[in-house]
């Protein structure tokens, strides 16, 4: 896949893809206060490197690292086990960041799948997406799979 290039400021933007301010996506971490400032709970890391500087304050964040290539979809079963974490945090009120190396693709995908886990259809939640983070899923095997989600019960 083709990459955008984006400037180090836009590196660290964070994409409320909700209506609630609890479901981020962003491009890599390089500063972890704008997630303190969010309350970040839960972030699901989607690049090929483990962030650096992750917090290591007892009881206060959940990292999980989950790398895989923005070429085709990842393990099916992981993708949906992670988007029922995210999903589980989201309902208790618990923010929650993905991230992948630019934003566009990788971490929307995970977002999409939580979102069907809190009820959208697929379609839903790729219009959603692409109406919150300009380029979302341009890579057509995620957006096409994920349109084909129904809603999960």
């Amino acid at each position: 896949m083709e990459h955008k290039h984006v400037t180090e400021q836009q590196l660290m933007e964070l994409f409320q893809v909700d209506n609630d301010g609890l479901l981020f996506v962003s491009p890599e971490i390089l500063d972890w206060k704008p997630l303190t400032e969010r309350k970040i709970k839960l972030v699901i890391d989607l690049e090929g490197d483990i962030d650096r500087d992750v917090p290591t304050v007892p009881d206060n964040l959940i990292y999980v690292y989950f790398p895989f290539d923005d070429a085709h979809l990842p393990d099916l079963i992981k993708l949906h086990a992670l988007g029922k974490l995210a999903a589980e945090m989201i309902r208790h009120q618990r923010a929650v960041l993905i991230h992948c190396s630019m934003g566009f693709n990788r971490s929307p995908l995970m977002a999409g799948v939580t979102f069907t886990h809190l009820g959208m259809t697929g379609a839903q939640a790729l219009e959603q997406l692409r109406a919150k983070r300009a380029g979302a899923l341009y890579n057509t095997v995620y957006a096409d799979y994920l349109a084909a989600l129904p809603a999960a019960s």
